[in-house]
C-alpha cells in the first residue's frame, strides 16, 4: 500500500463535522403603552450578522393583529415572516411569532405595524446565533387559545413535533398572577415565554406551572433549525520519512 493512499486514509479518519453552537445573544421584553397603530421596541444592543431574530408580540386590545414588522438595519430593513399556525388568542387578544433569517446586522429598533389602535402591547424579542441562514423554520407552528389553568394552576401548552435539532420557543400570556415555572425540565422559563436550546428531533409539549387555578392563558410555539454542520480541519501530520 503506497504512502499517498495511507495519508489520504488518515485525513479521512481525522475529518469530521462540527455543529455550530446555538446561543441566545440577547432577549428582551418591553411594554409599549399608547393608543397608536405602531408599537416600537428598542433593543438593548445592536444585532449581529448571521443571527435569527425572533419577535413575539402580545396585543392587549381585542381583535387587533400585527400586520407587519420592520426594523432599522443600516444596510436596509429586514424582512420578518409570521410563523404559520402560531397565532393564539386570549379572549381575542392576539399573540404570535415572527422571525427574520439571514438578517442585516446592527438592528436597534423594531416597529410592529398593527391592524388597529391598541392601548398597550407586550413585545418579546430574542436574537439567536447558530441557526440556519435560510429555510430556518422547522415545519409550522402550533397554539393553544383561550386555555384555562387547572385546579393545580398548570396549563398544558401546544404540541409540536420537530424533524431536526432545533431551537424551540413558546411565548405565552396569562391573566395575573403569572405562572412561575414550566415542565418538563428541558424548558427554560421566562415570565412571558419558554424555550429549549439544542432540542433533538422529537415532540415538545410545555406545561406552565405555578399559576392561579381558573385563570385564562394562551401559548404559541415554533421551532427553528440549527445551521448545517461544517467540516472540522484535520490536525497537521508529521512529515513521513522517504524510502530510498
Amino acid at each position: 500500500m503506497n504512502r499517498s493512499y495511507l495519508l489520504l486514509l488518515a485525513l479521512l479518519l481525522w475529518a469530521g463535522v462540527e455543529a455550530p453552537a446555538q446561543t441566545v445573544l440577547q432577549q428582551f421584553a418591553a411594554v409599549s403603552a399608547g393608543a397608536g397603530t405602531v408599537s416600537d421596541m428598542d433593543l438593548p444592543q445592536p444585532t449581529v450578522k448571521g443571527s435569527v431574530l425572533i419577535a413575539m408580540p402580545m396585543l392587549l386590545t381585542p381583535d387587533v393583529q400585527v400586520v407587519s414588522i420592520t426594523d432599522n438595519a443600516p444596510a436596509g430593513g429586514n424582512t420578518y415572516k409570521q410563523v404559520k399556525g402560531s397565532t393564539s388568542s386570549c379572549t381575542k387578544q392576539s399573540l404570535d411569532i415572527w422571525y427574520c433569517e439571514n438578517c442585516n446586522p446592527d438592528v436597534t429598533e423594531l416597529k410592529f405595524h398593527l391592524s388597529g389602535h391598541v392601548r398597550a402591547s407586550i413585545n418579546n424579542f430574542m436574537e439567536v446565533s447558530g441557526l440556519a441562514l435560510s429555510s430556518v423554520l422547522d415545519g409550522i407552528g402550533a397554539n393553544v387559545s383561550d386555555g384555562t389553568l387547572t385546579s393545580e394552576g398548570s396549563g398544558a401548552g401546544p404540541t409540536l413535533t420537530t424533524a431536526a435539532e432545533d431551537f424551540v420557543i413558546a411565548p405565552y400570556f396569562s391573566t395575573p398572577p403569572l405562572p412561575t415555572g414550566v415542565t418538563p425540565a428541558a424548558w427554560t422559563h421566562h415570565p412571558s415565554y419558554v424555550y429549549v436550546l439544542k432540542a433533538p428531533p422529537g415532540t415538545y409539549h410545555p406545561t406552565l406551572t405555578g399559576g392561579k387555578p381558573g385563570k385564562n392563558f394562551c401559548m404559541s410555539i415554533a421551532a427553528f433549525k440549527t445551521a448545517p454542520s461544517s467540516p472540522v480541519s484535520p490536525p497537521p501530520t508529521a512529515p513521513q520519512p522517504q524510502s530510498h
